[in-house]
């Protein structure tokens, strides 16, 4: 009798840990409460798990949940929202948005979700994000996928930055998005009117701006880049470590890109990390997959292939 309780008692133990599992991983927006903040998380797709986390200055998942779409054949994606963005809630306290708490939240999502290894895609300064936790967590992935990263600004950086920025000189957008660039501009705006000077700036055809429109709003947060640019979040020197990173790491950068550039960061990231690949999208700047969308998700999908990876139908 003894026998049979223990099996029934391990019995209901599994299903209940399953089922605890199927339902964090439901399709569908989530909330979960972690280290001090209500975390707002979105399920879609098939496959193994892959966290996706936003930029972490204030944009909230909707860019990303509404465009990365052809992916989720091969994922399971959590989008979420980091802590004060979007739908998350945040302290405000300026001392608890350094990257360290970014990456915190990363690591408490994955246990959470029960993963003991994940997939991690950030886009911008999500793709520092999973960079630096790639340094720090490598053995707590399956691999790394960082669309126009940044990992670290030196003089390379500011010179590429201000070439790309000249590049586009003459264009009616350059006169007002130049002066704030540059400093020459010093009114405080807010964050949502300050990316309406600065927007066409990372298109490579601004006339793809619609389409980026069309992807919802992103509910841009200010406190969310008032605190981060106070923790001085992301401005750690990242490219001495990334040698640390051991899984597979698919680098993606526009060949336009002015604030995440091939030269000063993909390239170079791209060469520190041995068990890398780089995929160069031609005409596309800071938002490549929107751009061009056929070159962004066909040479993607043929590097997730490599790594594997099944469409799940």
């Amino acid at each position: 009798m003894r026998k049979i309780a223990f099996v029934h008692t391990l019995f209901l133990l599994c299903f209940s840990t399953l089922a605890i599992g199927q339902k964090v991983l439901s399709p569908g927006d989530h909330f979960v409460n972690l280290n001090g903040i209500k975390l707002h998380y979105y399920v879609s797709g098939k496959g193994p798990v892959c966290l996706v986390p936003t930029p972490g200055w204030g944009p909230s998942i909707n860019y990303l949940k509404n465009s990365l779409t052809p992916l989720e054949k091969y994922f399971t994606i959590v989008y979420y929202d980091t802590r004060v963005s979007g739908k998350s809630t945040g302290p405000a306290e300026v001392s608890k948005y350094t990257s360290a708490y970014f990456m915190n939240d990363m690591d408490s999502l994955r246990a959470y979700l029960k993963q003991p290894k994940v997939w991690i895609l950030g886009h911008s300064m999500g793709g520092f994000q999973v960079l630096n936790y790639g340094i720090h967590h490598s053995n707590r992935l399956n691999g790394i996928i960082a669309l126009s990263p940044l990992a670290g600004r030196d003089s390379l950086y500011e010179a590429e930055f201000t070439k790309m920025v000249m590049k586009r000189k003459g264009q009616p957008f350059f006169e007002k998005g130049s002066k704030i660039f540059m400093g020459k501009d010093t009114t405080r705006y807010g964050t949502t009117e300050l990316m309406q000077y600065i927007m066409p700036f990372y298109f490579h055809d601004v006339n793809k701006i619609a389409d980026f429109e069309k992807l919802g709003n992103p509910e841009i947060n200010d406190k969310a880049a008032e605190y981060t640019d106070a923790a001085m979040f992301g401005t750690e020197y990242l490219f001495p470590e990334l040698p640390k990173i051991k899984v597979p790491t698919l680098v993606i950068v526009g060949d336009d890109d002015f604030v995440c550039d091939k030269i000063s960061q993909a390239d170079r990231i791209h060469k520190q990390i041995p068990s890398s690949d780089e995929i160069v999208i031609k005409d596309a700047g800071h938002f490549s997959w929107v751009e061009q969308p056929t070159q962004f998700f066909g040479e993607t999908e043929k590097w997730l292939k490599k790594q594997k990876l099944t469409a799940q139908k």
